[in-house]
């Protein structure tokens, strides 16, 4: 019986994950919610009991998800070079997964004060710990004249922006719900994130 329920909850936001994606808080109706996910009303409102609750919960996972990539790359002992590789790597390929994520959690932002404040309290202090993380490895990298120095937040504001710009720009070059499984789209999206990682590493090396 638990499994059962861990899977029609699993299903009830998978469904509502796709659609407030594509469509935003404002625009999804649960009755499409519950369509989607092949349930009645009810049983939607079981589980959630409102459209606000089962939301908020995708809204906070995604956006806890962006920094989650970033916190595992810091979380080792290879150089730190390496380690920012690997942090872009997995930022970019996080988004491409979901590559409407961005502008979904933008959206949200904008058209919410209350979301932008529930936000910034539950990211906050993840993107701190990034940054402590980084701080450490950034003062022994420029102590050892290996880089240029450079603020945490700085860094992780220029791997988010250049990262999530590619996404941005890819929407005038590519109907991207046709053009995803695509050799030039994927080419595109590979030869972007390279480039990324070149800019970022070689805008900090001596």
């Amino acid at each position: 019986m638990e499994l059962k329920q861990a899977n029609t909850e699993q299903t009830i936001l998978h469904a509502a994950e796709k659609l407030f994606i594509e469509k935003g808080y404002t625009g999804t109706r649960t009755t499409e919610i519950a369509e989607a996910a092949g349930v009645n009303h009810a049983m939607l409102h079981y589980y959630f009991r409102t459209k606000e609750k089962l939301f908020d919960r995708i809204f906070n996972e995604k956006t806890s998800s962006l920094l989650d990539c970033f916190f595992q790359a810091f979380d080792n002992d290879r150089p730190f070079l390496e380690q920012l590789k690997s942090g872009i790597e997995q930022h970019f390929d996080y988004i491409v997964q979901v590559p409407a994520l961005p502008f979904f959690i933008l959206r949200e932002l904008i058209q919410s004060e209350e979301r932008k404040t529930v936000v910034r309290k539950k990211i906050a202090p993840v993107a701190f710990q990034i940054m402590e993380r980084m701080s450490v490895s950034i003062r022994k990298e420029v102590t050892q004249g290996t880089i240029q120095p450079i603020h945490p937040q700085d860094l992780l504001l220029n791997i988010v922006s250049l990262n999530v710009f590619a996404f941005v720009a890819m929407q005038l070059f590519f109907d991207v719900k046709n053009d995803s499984q695509s050799a030039v789209f994927k080419q595109f999206l590979e030869q972007r994130k390279q480039n990324n990682i070149e800019t970022i590493i070689n805008s900090i090396k001596i």
